[in-house]
C-alpha cells in the first residue's frame, strides 16, 4: 500500500509539475480532443473503449469496467505552437469506480499588433483548464458513470469559468470481447469571455469495441494476434467555435478504429474520421509491459497545418 502510494505521488508530480505550459484555444477545443495518446491513436472511437482515468472525459461508465486501479499522465504537441497535458487517477473498488483527472491546454507567445504594421508590441498567451472528478458504478453486465469539471478559459486579459457534465452507460458481454457504451458529453454553461460566452461543444456518442478473432501463426504458438474493431457514431448538439471538426452545420459524422494486438504487448492502432474535418486519419503504437503501457499518437493535419504527436503512459496497481 505504501509502495502504491508513493508511485501515486511521485507520478502526479511529474505531470501536474507541467501545469503551467499546457493548457488551450479559446473556444474549449481542449474537450473535443483525446485527451489520452491511446484515444488519439483511434482517432477517439473510444465510447466503449476501456482507456482507464481518460475514460472521464469519453464514457465514465468504463470507469467501473476496468480490471484494476490505474494512472494516466499524456501530453500532445498540437497544431499552432498548443501543447496538452492531461494527468489522472481511477480507484476502482469492485463494482464500483472514483475517478480524478486535469486536463490543460496553453499556446503562448502569440504575437499583439495593433492597427499599424510593423514589429509587433508584445505577446499574450491562451490557454484553457478542466478539473474533473467522476463516480462509476456497475451492476452485471451494465455500469453507468458520471463526471463533473470545473472549466476555466483564458485570452489576452480576459477570462472566464463554468462547469460541465458528462454521462455515460456501457456493457459487456460475450466473456467481455464486446462492449457498447453510450455518453452525453460536455454539457453545461461558462460565463461571458470579454463579451460572449463560449458555447460548449456537446454531443452524443454511441458506439463498441468488438474483438473480432485471435489467430496464432503456425511456426510460433506463443505469439497470438487478435484484430479488433471500434466505431463511434457522434451526433453534434452544440459546436464549439474553431473546433477542429471545421462544420458549422450540426452534422452527425462517425469515428472507426482496427487495433491489432500482437502477443498483448504490441498494439497497432489506426483510425478514420469522417464527416467535415481537416485531422481524417490517425495511427497509434502501444507496449504494454504488466502493469507499465506506453503509447504514442500521430496525426496529420490536411491543408498543411502541421502534425501531431502525442506520448502517454499508464501505471496499473
Amino acid at each position: 500500500m505504501i509502495r502504491n502510494c508513493t508511485v501515486i505521488l511521485s507520478f502526479f508530480a511529474l505531470f501536474l509539475g507541467g501545469m503551467s505550459v499546457s493548457a488551450q484555444d479559446s473556444g474549449l477545443d481542449i474537450l473535443t480532443i483525446g485527451p489520452g495518446t491511446h484515444a488519439l491513436g483511434l482517432n477517439e472511437a473510444v465510447t466503449a473503449e476501456l482507456l482507464g482515468a481518460s475514460n472521464l472525459y469519453s464514457n465514465p461508465a468504463n470507469l467501473a469496467l476496468e480490471n484494476s486501479s490505474s494512472l494516466n499522465a499524456d501530453y500532445t504537441l498540437w497544431i499552432g505552437d498548443l501543447t496538452l497535458t492531461h494527468a489522472g487517477v481511477n480507484l476502482q473498488n469492485e463494482n464500483r469506480a472514483l475517478a480524478f483527472g486535469f486536463l490543460s491546454s496553453q499556446a503562448d507567445n502569440i504575437p499583439l499588433r495593433g492597427n499599424q504594421p510593423g514589429p509587433p508590441d508584445g505577446s499574450f498567451n491562451i490557454s484553457s483548464i478542466a478539473l474533473s472528478g467522476a463516480y462509476a458504478y456497475k451492476i452485471g453486465r451494465v455500469a453507468l458513470g458520471a463526471t463533473l469539471q470545473y472549466l476555466r478559459e483564458e485570452y489576452y486579459i480576459y477570462n472566464a469559468s463554468g462547469y460541465s457534465a458528462n454521462l455515460g452507460a456501457a456493457a459487456q458481454f460475450w466473456k467481455n470481447r464486446i462492449r457498447f457504451g453510450t455518453s452525453l458529453l460536455n454539457f453545461g454553461k461558462m460565463n461571458e469571455l470579454r463579451n460572449q460566452a463560449t458555447e460548449l461543444p456537446t454531443t452524443v456518442k454511441a458506439g463498441f469495441s468488438a474483438n473480432l478473432f485471435t489467430f496464432t501463426p503456425p511456426q510460433n504458438n506463443s505469439l497470438p494476434i487478435s484484430v479488433a474493431i471500434k466505431n463511434d457514431i457522434v451526433i453534434p448538439l452544440k459546436k464549439s467555435r474553431r473546433t477542429t471538426q471545421e462544420s458549422n452545420a450540426r452534422e452527425i459524422y462517425t469515428n472507426v478504429a482496427v487495433e491489432i494486438s500482437v502477443a498483448e504487448i504490441i498494439g497497432l492502432r489506426t483510425g478514420y474520421k469522417t464527416g467535415d474535418t481537416v485531422r481524417p486519419w490517425s495511427a497509434g503504437l502501444g507496449l504494454d509491459m504488466e502493469s507499465i503501457s506506453a503509447n504514442y499518437a500521430i496525426i496529420p493535419f490536411e491543408t498543411g497545418f502541421g502534425t501531431v504527436h502525442s506520448l502517454g503512459v499508464s501505471y496499473r496497481f
